[in-house]
């Protein structure tokens, strides 16, 4: 559930084994965090793996979302405007029209209706961000 202004700032190196060998990545700045106290946001095994082999191919330690041209050359990182338009491609390339123009926004309000359907009260997904690990 996080904002597209938050996804493209992190970083290889803020990657973090916590102390109960669960991963996480710290989140550095965010709308809510004004003065940069940061907080750590947890993943998945799955999610380290993809990372370490996102960063074997790139070979760099900087960004993790990148561009990626047609003919899988990597360039540089991404801006909060690309994830609207990476899944505005998308969407046009799957077809799918019938819902609106999905926008980075629709990554948030779909988790929150899914917290909603597995019955997490409406006031924990508004106030308590569900997941959310402090330092």
């Amino acid at each position: 559930m996080r904002r597209r202004s938050e996804l493209y700032q992190f970083r290889f190196q803020d990657r973090e084994v916590l102390h109960n060998g669960r991963a996480a990545l710290r989140l550095r700045f965010s709308k809510t965090d004004q003065l940069g106290g940061g907080r750590l946001i947890h993943i998945s095994a799955n999610t380290i793996s993809a990372l370490a082999d996102w960063e074997d191919r790139i070979g760099s330690s900087g960004y993790i979302l990148r561009s990626v041209s047609k003919n899988g050359a990597v360039g540089q990182r991404l801006n909060p405007a690309s994830v609207n338009r990476i899944l505005q491609r998308l969407q046009t390339k799957a077809g799918i029209s019938e819902i609106g123009q999905l926008t980075g926004h629709s990554f948030r309000v779909g988790s929150a209706l899914d917290l909603l359907e597995a019955g997490v009260p409406l006031e924990k997904i508004c106030f308590a961000e569900v997941g959310r690990q402090s330092q």
